[in-house]
């Protein structure tokens, strides 16, 4: 490749003029600037110098001289010293184009510099003749030492040393040229001549430093001269470099690179006259070639030959054209090589070809990527036509391109017939909600080069006018620039899928036995209304129904009868409902009722209406018959009501107060009804007090009994009492919570609770004591109970002499029978008893001959005030002798004082318990440590 550059001399470069300035003309404009520059620079130091000058003098001449006008003097140079000095800072304080492109630096700078020269021409009219010879000279030595020394700091520019030194210098001389002393005249024409010197030397001293300026600005030109003259070269240099290194480049392309240059003589078989080294990646050796005139056409594959004649050489005028085409050559030892082949015909001067030339470039490489290619298309294909999911694919005007089995199954389409067709037409698509059109959304992700993934089910209109439930997505096909080429949509049927989510979904709303909603739903019906009710101020009913007598059919019959009721239950009530009312079974045998805006006279009406229905129902099962009743609590749903469970907490409570009132009633739900709040904060407390039990809240308490008598010793006797701690570690009495454990069936987990840490806490305490435990009705007669105390004695290895059950009067009584059992067989054991606030439901002392108990308690009802109520007094006694006769000791409660304490040791009462004997205190810190057993029964 022949490569010609263009070369450029130094010489050639215009020669460096110097600036024509003529002789004393030495200022000009290109120099301003670095004038200004230079002024401002020595600023400081005149300033400087001047203000200290101006103190020395007014020092000097303070004893000769007014001092008024000396200090106004003094002031003005002060002054003007300030103000030049602000000039300076502001100069360089501003940016460097700031400065040159503002011409009026110079000016200002001027005008402070005549102000100075004013200021300093008016000291010498201080100048007085009759002044010591000293105080004179001083005037005139500071004179002229300012203005000499000013040309060092304003002769840079000459306008500036002269508005300086014009009134430095008229003021004194015309002072002393104008009095009538010879020698003051002398001097005023003196100091003419001493500052037409010191003109002369500051124009000297302009005039270089304009030189000095001038031949600056000559040598940054010739720099910039050079320096261009420098890039030029530099530019030669690299494009010849660039040359060269395209030159080699080339050469080793076709020396040593990969394509193989030929060149081959127009005759039979094409021999080889020329090849490039480079054919030794095809295993030849070029010279050899060449040596031995081998025929190009002897290392074609022979399948391939006559593709390449006819491809490279055969046109239908006869002549031979240049070609580029892809066949095989074989190498020396066997192998094929795919080659690109570009074949240029050369002819003579009379147009006759005589050879061809060209290059082969080996694409075997790529070749074999274009064959993997194929073959992952053809698997593709192969892929499309077998998955299950519909395919279809669209050119970038939302054409249809391809559609797989699936797809033409799904849309009803033959894929012939829709090639070509408009995406819309094949695939239509509806909201199964709204059942309006979708907008093509094949076209959105076209417009907008995003996916877009189906986020419901659609309706696709087949073309057979069938519809499908469908999910689809679709993905554009983007080029390598970012622009939409097609989109390939995908999507499978969910027909069936959806018809068994209506259903999954109709099963978790609903009551699979009555075909009613659930409570689930119900209160999703429910939390609509309280919505309803808030916004647009409506009213409704909430009626909470519970079956009354609904186990006795289950255990009398079987459960299959007691389904049967429910569910013509179930149709009873729907018959007695509105339309727009909302019936659901929300439990075992409870059913809620929505009465929608209704009021509560309306309501109570219905309410009533579905009572008289199940009264005059009678349901016949394994050949009996039953009448069926309920009982229903009304709450109203209003903008008062603040939420779902707050409603079905109030009608829930509602309908327990029914039951209570005898049941088959209606409550309606009252905010002020004492009974509900109770049960209200009972069913609080039951779930603080199963929080408690689970997270080990309760805490054990003991208060000692103590003989009345002094002279009376036993061990250490006392009773376990229990207490609550809440989420915030705050100590809660009992009569807060055990309550609510009676009422709920609660109190038996408590008494294992205690029983278990009070076992727990005794088997870790070395001396032995008496520990009364209370017991609640419902323990004593549950067998399982007593099996848990069974376990407990043995597994905490507990001395029973040293256990003593307190078990209330009123629960004894209650169940005789089995209280009695429950004692005696822990008795047997070893276990003590005292019968608990005795007297409190007394009625006849016959049942005590039944029970081994070996403590009376006696009610502290009686002892509080035995001391002032004689009626009182009188009952404890009977109660005392009571035990006596029967050999039982008696412990008297609620001992208060000494005065009660004294009382009942008259009436011979063995022990006391009560504040004034000993107030309650943590069982743990009663000498000895709580560890449970490992094992539980």
């Amino acid at each position: 490749m022949a490569v010609t550059h263009k070369h450029r001399s130094i010489t050639e470069v215009p020669a460096l003029q110097e600036p024509a300035v003529a002789d004393g003309e030495l200022t000009g404009s290109d120099i301003s600037p670095e004038q200004a520059e230079l002024v401002y620079t020595q600023a400081p130091a005149a300033l400087g110098t001047g203000l200290v000058v101006a103190l020395l003098v007014t020092a000097g001449l303070w004893n000769v001289a007014e001092h008024l006008p000396l200090l106004v003097w003094l002031g003005v140079q002060c002054m003007q010293t300030v103000l030049r000095t602000v000039l300076v800072l502001l100069y360089r304080f501003a940016s460097p184009a700031a400065r040159a492109a503002n011409q009026y630096w110079i000016h200002w700078y001027l005008a402070g510099t005549l102000v100075a020269g004013i200021s300093w021409g008016c000291l010498g009219l201080f100048l007085d003749f009759s002044w010591p010879v000293g105080h004179q000279v001083l005037i005139f030595m500071g004179l002229a030492g300012i203005m000499a020394g000013a040309i060092s700091s304003y002769a840079a520019f000459m306008p500036v040393y002269i508005a300086f030194l014009v009134p430095a210098v008229l003021i004194p001389s015309q002072s002393l040229l104008v009095q009538s002393s010879q020698t003051a005249n002398a001097m005023g024409l003196m100091m003419m001549v001493y500052s037409g010197a010191l003109l002369v030397i500051a124009y000297n001293y302009n005039r270089n430093i304009c030189r000095s300026l001038l031949l600056r600005h000559e040598n940054i030109g010739l720099i910039r001269q050079m320096s261009v003259a420098n890039g030029s070269l530099q530019n030669e240099i690299r494009e010849r470099q660039q040359a060269e290194y395209e030159r080699n480049r080339d050469r080793e392309l076709f020396t040593n690179g990969p394509v193989t240059v030929f060149r081959w003589r127009a005759e039979q078989g094409w021999p080889i006259e020329y090849a490039s080294k480079t054919i030794a990646q095809f295993g030849y050796d070029g010279d050899e070639l060449v040596r031995t005139r081998y025929l190009f056409a002897d290392m074609i594959v022979n399948s391939d030959l006559k593709r390449v004649e006819q491809g490279k050489f055969d046109n239908p005028d006869g002549r031979y054209l240049s070609a580029g085409i892809d066949y095989r050559i074989i190498r020396p030892d066997g192998e094929t090589r795919w080659v690109y082949d570009y074949t240029i015909p050369v002819r003579s001067k009379n147009g006759e070809i005589t050879h061809y030339a060209g290059y082969l470039l080996d694409i075997t490489d790529r070749k074999q990527a274009e064959f993997d290619l194929l073959r992952e298309k053809e698997r593709a294909q192969i892929t499309l036509h077998s998955i299950a999911d519909a395919v279809i694919s669209t050119d970038v005007n939302g054409q249809v391109e391809y559609l797989n089995p699936a797809a033409e199954q799904l849309t009803g389409w033959d894929g012939s017939i829709a090639r070509g067709l408009p995406i819309g037409r094949i695939f239509s698509l509806f909201d199964d909600d709204s059942r309006t059109s979708v907008e093509d959304p094949v076209m959105q992700s076209l417009q907008s080069g995003k996916s877009f993934i189906s986020t419901r089910d659609c309706i696709l209109n087949r073309n057979d006018g069938s519809r499908l439930s469908i999910q689809y997505s679709m993905s554009p096909i983007m080029s390598a620039g970012d622009v939409p080429l097609g989109v390939v949509l995908i999507f499978h049927d969910v027909t069936e899928n959806r018809s068994m989510a209506r259903q999954l979904t109709y099963q978790a709303a609903h009551d699979p036995l009555t075909g009613l909603i659930n409570r689930a739903e119900f209160e999703k019906r429910l939390d609509f209304a309280l919505e309803s009710a808030h916004s647009e101020g409506a009213h409704h009913v909430l009626c909470f129904m519970d079956i009354d007598q609904f186990k006795l059919v289950n255990d009398t019959c079987c459960h299959a009868a007691g389904d049967d009721l429910l569910k013509d239950i179930a149709g009873l009530l729907q018959g007695c409902l509105r339309d727009s009312d909302i019936l659901g079974r929300l439990g075992s045998d409870e059913f809620g009722v929505l009465l929608k805006n209704c009021t509560l006279n309306g309501a109570q009406e219905i309410a009533a209406k579905m009572l008289s229905m199940l009264k005059a129902t009678r349901f016949e099962s394994c050949d009996q018959t039953f009448e069926i009743s309920a009982s229903i609590g009304v709450a109203t749903i209003d903008t008062g009501s603040s939420s779902v469970t707050e409603v079905m907490k109030a009608a829930d409570l509602a309908c327990y107060a029914a039951k209570d009132a005898g049941r088959s009633g209606i409550h309606i739900y009252q905010a002020s009804d004492r009974d509900l709040a109770r049960r209200h904060d009972e069913m609080q407390w039951v779930n603080r007090l199963k929080d408690a039990i689970n997270e080990d809240r309760l805490v054990l308490y003991c208060q000692d009994i103590v003989p009345v008598s002094q002279g009376k010793t036993c061990v250490r006797h006392f009773e376990v009492l229990v207490r609550m701690r809440d989420e915030e570690g705050q100590l809660i009495m009992p009569d807060r919570f055990l309550p609510a454990a009676e009422n709920y069936n609660m109190i038996t987990a408590v008494d294992r609770w205690v029983v278990e840490h009070s076992f727990a806490w005794y088997s870790g305490h070395d001396e032995r004591v008496l520990m009364s435990i209370n017991l609640s009705g419902k323990s004593v007669t549950d067998p399982a109970f007593l099996e848990f105390i069974r376990d407990k004695l043995v597994a905490y290895r507990i001395n029973a002499e040293d256990i003593c059950f307190e078990i209330t009067e009123t629960a004894a009584i209650a169940n005789l029978e089995m209280a009695a059992a429950f004692m005696h067989e822990l008795r047997r054991l070893g276990c003590r008893f005292a019968l608990d606030d005795f007297g409190s439901g007394l009625s006849s002392f016959a049942y005590l001959r039944n029970l081994p108990v070996n403590y009376l308690k006696i009610d502290g009802s009686f002892v509080r005030n035995i001391d002032t109520d004689q009626v009182n007094a009188a009952m404890v006694t009977a109660i005392n002798q009571l035990g006596v006769v029967m050999g039982i000791e008696t412990i008297a409660e609620f001992v208060e004082n000494d005065d009660i304490m004294n009382i009942l040791a008259d009436i011979g009462v063995d022990y006391a318990q009560g504040y004034g004997v000993a107030r309650p205190g943590p069982l743990a810190d009663t000498h000895g440590s709580i560890h449970l057993a490992t094992s539980r029964s």
